[in-house]
């Protein structure tokens, strides 16, 4: 197949190293006008009007600007069918292949095998919510496999050491012949996050299918939509069971599709709280956000947040950030102010089990995200029995009393939550009872006991709904 690649930046370079010897680079597209006459990897770089002058089988769009670059050769007259995104494409080249990473070793005999798809595997809610799911279906009898198209090594390493069995097919989620064949050995699939849309319209109606959502970012849905356009109305979607994980998630998908959530699936955690656990607090107390360091994520708010406090209220408060910082233009502003408050630390990413330990040294865990269906952090730090100040535009709120259990400031408002914090570092001696009250919502409502009952039962249904339409066909 003779390809044209269009982009020449990080995102080639980094993926250079796994396209395939079968496959002829006859030319590279780049609007840097700089580059264009420049020969890379042997052949030409040339503007991207001048594609029709070439003679290839597909343009594969290799930028973070893939739907502008979409978007541009469409206009250029290049036929939609012959322009592919990175994944499609490496679809085509790992088509059959696998890596197998095994975690339990149980030889009991299983209720039945289930499939858990996911989406890349890291330290980020829609992967660790899938490996839950596998350890509380594992621990009611189910045989569970999770797969997914790519994952970070250290990820990998630490589940599989507890007891998931890890699969990464680099062809997700797009499913072929060749994925077909194990595939059909498990009894259901659960389809977890949006972004794997066309793995579940794929296997609709040869499995039953149990598709989770997790996610209520608009720039995400109009991305995956604009993505895989082409599945978006596609009939087999009618027999996909859907689920999401909260309201706030429910209401977004049903916003692009009318009514078809109607049930939430909330996940479940394990317990990892230390009995009497609770840090006293003298004079110290830690603030922390956890998570990537992202627009969504708000952390530009924290740290404004934090700058509208007096030097005498930051006296002997520290405040974390922690999660992977990148050096895009939000995590470089980020981290340039944040180094100018001496109390800010910026710790980096952490694995769960480092997490954990964090948290016991966290009083406070802070969650402005502008948009967040029910994340985890917030779940770990009631399970820790800390107090949480969470924006209400987080599908946690939901469970949350205003000043009794947590408390719960406006999105995207970072004098508000500065009177939150201001608030607590006053009040510290109501931190034991409101962080206990907080605990008492883990225990409701996200135990792993509770999250394994209401998804056995979600795939019990998946499952009968999937053999009652079978039955006229068999």
């Amino acid at each position: 197949m003779k390809i044209v690649i269009f982009g020449t930046g990080r995102f080639y370079q980094d993926k250079r190293h796994k396209i395939s010897s079968d496959y002829e680079i006859i030319a590279f597209l780049d609007n840097n006008s700089a580059l264009q006459g420049q020969s890379i990897d042997g052949a030409l770089v040339f503007a991207p009007d001048k594609i029709l002058q070439l003679s290839y089988d597909k343009v594969i769009l290799m930028s973070a600007s893939e739907e502008a670059m979409k978007s541009q050769l469409i206009e250029l007259g290049v036929d939609k069918k012959d322009i592919w995104y990175w994944e499609r494409f490496a679809s085509e080249m790992y088509r059959g292949r696998l890596q197998i990473f095994c975690g339990s070793r149980n030889k009991n005999i299983y209720k039945k095998k289930v499939l858990i798809v996911s989406s890349h595997l890291n330290y980020t809610g829609g992967p660790i919510a899938a490996v839950y799911a596998a350890q509380a279906l594992q621990a009611r009898g189910y045989a569970v496999c999770l797969a997914a198209p790519s994952g970070e090594q250290t990820f990998i390493d630490e589940m599989s050491e507890n007891g998931i069995n890890i699969l990464l097919c680099p062809v997700l989620p797009y499913v072929h012949k060749e994925e077909l064949m194990w595939i059909r050995q498990f009894d259901t699939v659960l389809v977890n996050v949006f972004p794997m849309l066309i793995c579940a319209c794929g296997l609709a109606g040869i499995k039953p299918v149990l598709w989770w959502i997790h996610e209520s970012e608009e720039r995400l849905y109009r991305n995956i939509i604009n993505r895989y356009e082409e599945y978006v109305k596609r009939e087999e979607l009618e027999d996909v069971h859907i689920y999401a994980v909260s309201k706030v998630a429910q209401s977004k998908f049903n916003s692009y599709f009318p009514n078809r959530i109607k049930k939430i699936l909330s996940y479940g955690i394990p317990d990892q709280k230390e009995m009497d656990c609770f840090r006293e607090i003298t004079s110290h107390l830690v603030f922390a956000l956890i998570g990537t360091v992202h627009p969504g994520k708000a952390q530009d708010i924290f740290v404004k947040a934090i700058g509208c406090l007096s030097g005498d209220e930051k006296k002997n408060v520290e405040f974390l950030i922690i999660g992977p910082i990148g050096g895009d233009d939000y995590g470089t502003g980020v981290r340039e102010q944040a180094l100018k408050e001496p109390s800010i630390h910026i710790i980096g990413p952490l694995t769960r089990d480092e997490i954990n330990k964090a948290y016991e040294k966290i009083d406070v865990v802070i969650c402005p995200s502008l948009e967040d269906s029910l994340p985890i952090v917030v779940t770990e730090g009631m399970m820790h029995g800390k107090v949480c100040i969470v924006s209400d535009a987080i599908g946690t709120a939901e469970y949350i009393e205003d000043g009794v259990s947590s408390l719960i400031c406006k999105t995207g408002n970072p004098e508000d939550l500065c009177e939150k914090m201001r608030w607590v570092i006053g009040n510290r001696e109501k931190l034991e009872t409101m962080g206990n009250r907080a605990r008492k919502i883990y225990e409701k409502y996200f135990t792993m006991d509770a999250f394994g009952q209401r998804l056995e039962n979600a795939l019990q249904e998946t499952m009968d709904d999937f053999e009652q339409i079978r039955a006229p066909f068999s």
